[in-house]
């Protein structure tokens, strides 16, 4: 976005860090990490009041498979976790329900990933793994869990939501696209 930190980004008048943070609280899960790097004062200001867990990735700088390793590193020696679910504090539009559906599809068959597509077969988060696959993750890189995802595609859950579920933002025009989205939602 060039400029402050994206996560701190207004849409509809709330940090995208925490609109998305509220939408996963209000999903159930039993316990919410939020891995910090950049401006984490900020953004961890941005989250007051709200019954969340900071993870700070000194390492940021590195790539965003840092921040996904730190919450794994937070999580690993909660030996009574199961399984945790990814997502990206962008993808703004995704629902309570998407992240419930995620969480319920792995209580009821225990697969190694669940993962969320989008309508045009587009594979993004949230994407849910079992504790077996957390040592699988990279400590460098500009992405996610790709390898992992690769490797036990044929053996997840997948679900598939709609399209519009899949709008992130990382320009001003996204941020403008997504409140014309939010207008026309339910």
């Amino acid at each position: 976005m060039g400029g402050p930190n994206k996560q701190l980004t207004l849409l509809d008048g709330e940090p995208l860090v925490r609109r998305t943070t509220r939408r996963v609280l209000a999903s159930g899960h039993d316990e919410v990490l939020v891995v910090v790097g950049r401006d984490a004062p900020d953004v961890t200001a941005a989250l007051a009041g709200l019954d969340v867990r900071i993870v700070e990735n000194p390492h940021y700088e590195r790539g965003l498979a840092t921040s996904f390793r730190a919450g794994v590193d937070a999580l690993l020696p909660r030996e009574e976790v199961a399984a945790a679910t990814f997502l990206l504090a962008d993808m703004v539009l995704v629902t309570p329900d998407m992240y419930r559906a995620v969480r319920e599809a792995f209580t009821r068959t225990d697969a190694p990933l669940v993962l969320a597509t989008y309508e045009g077969g587009v594979r993004a988060p949230p994407h849910l793994f079992r504790r077996d696959l957390w040592n699988g993750f990279s400590r460098e890189g500009d992405h996610g869990p790709k390898d992992l995802v690769r490797a036990y595609a044929s053996r997840a859950v997948t679900l598939e939501f709609p399209a519009w579920g899949l709008t992130d933002v990382d320009t001003p025009e996204d941020v403008a696209r997504a409140e014309e989205l939010l207008r026309l939602s339910p």
